[in-house]
């Protein structure tokens, strides 16, 4: 028995389909959305220093000021052994895969929170909520290369040697800071999803954070850890990860191969982990909101 009124054509009825899942699908229907995704993350840079006297200056003056803080107190004051290489272009090797984790983390833990009134009138991958709010993080890294290279270009000037190692191995830098990045995403759909239960995560976070990147050879070379404490550096996948970063930039310090396989690993198995765990409590998350 038809439910068509008599005489009614078919084209004029309605299929309804089930909605197709899994990955090539919620990938299909990300890559439709791209246009969002552009959009949240412009607005996201953008906002960050709307309404302020200063605007764009502020771009480069909170990278550089925490540097050169930095530079004095652990370079100047505590002398603070940098393998061989002015202390600023060290730490800074240092500081751009960090940073990108650490900020990346800070700002895609808030999204679902800050895109709630969007995510309540509009309907699109809840995905792009977390990856739209970490491209505030993206460009302080790129402000933070700008300025390695400007470092980079005063100690020619000033010493005659261009420290920077420009040739086969940069790929192997924009692969630890992609690794770092994808590290922090890990951590994100995990994050973003406990802040609609449990306000607090953000700032306890924090802490967390904190204690992490002192566990991490950003502002010291490994090579001033004792040897059979190293490994304890290398249970943080961040460590091998800044020291290849920093050697394929500046040629200084070691690559520890094993490490850096084993974190390579435990980034890419988070990141699919992450994934589920978002995708699974998707829904409910949203009923939070």
């Amino acid at each position: 028995m038809s439910l068509l009124p008599e005489g009614a054509a078919v084209a004029d009825a309605w299929i309804i389909e089930p909605q197709r899942t899994g990955i090539i699908a919620r990938a299909a229907e990300f890559w439709r959305y791209r246009r969002v995704l552009w959009f949240l993350a412009s607005r996201a840079v953008t906002d960050r220093y709307k309404g302020t006297t200063l605007g764009i200056f502020w771009l480069f003056a909170r990278p550089m000021i925490p540097v050169l803080i930095t530079a004095v107190v652990f370079g100047g004051f505590l002398s603070i052994p940098s393998d061989g290489v002015p202390f600023v272009l060290f730490f800074m090797t240092g500081i751009i895969p960090w940073n990108l984790f650490d900020r990346s983390i800070m700002f895609g833990t808030k999204a679902l929170e800050q895109h709630r009134g969007l995510i309540k009138k509009l309907y699109f991958p809840r995905l792009i909520a977390p990856c739209a709010s970490v491209a505030p993080a993206v460009v302080d890294g790129l402000i933070y290369v700008a300025l390695l290279a400007g470092a980079a270009l005063f100690y020619w000037w000033k010493d005659g040697v261009f420290y920077v190692k420009i040739g086969p191995f940069l790929p192997v830098a924009l692969a630890m800071a992609f690794l770092s990045f994808c590290a922090a995403m890990g951590v994100v759909l995990w994050t973003c999803v406990f802040q609609t239960r449990y306000r607090d995560v953000r700032f306890s976070l924090r802490y967390v954070l904190q204690f992490w990147m002192y566990m991490t050879p950003i502002f010291y070379p490994l090579s001033l850890v004792r040897a059979e404490y190293r490994w304890l550096l290398y249970l943080n996948p961040l460590g091998p990860i800044v020291a290849t970063f920093r050697w394929a930039v500046l040629g200084v310090g070691e690559v520890p191969m094993g490490p850096l396989i084993s974190a390579s690993v435990i980034v890419m198995l988070s990141v699919v982990v992450g994934l589920w765990f978002f995708t699974t409590y998707e829904s409910s998350t949203m009923d939070r909101l």
